[in-house]
């Protein structure tokens, strides 16, 4: 697995818990995560410090 991947699916998995399964969605079309009343690029994913499981101190 690449680090770019392992970062994605550590920031992916500490948002679907502290957000809810119900309250995160990856939207392909428009290459979007969306959570609450917002969203980011799905490249946010694959940056370090994106969310506390990948904080770089």
């Amino acid at each position: 697995m690449t680090e770019e991947a392992e970062i994605a699916l550590k920031n992916y998995d500490w948002m679907l818990r502290h957000q809810g399964l119900d309250h995160v969605e990856l939207d392909w079309d428009s290459h979007t995560l969306v959570w609450g009343d917002g969203g980011s690029d799905l490249e946010d994913l694959c940056r370090p410090g994106f969310t506390p499981a990948t904080d770089v101190g």
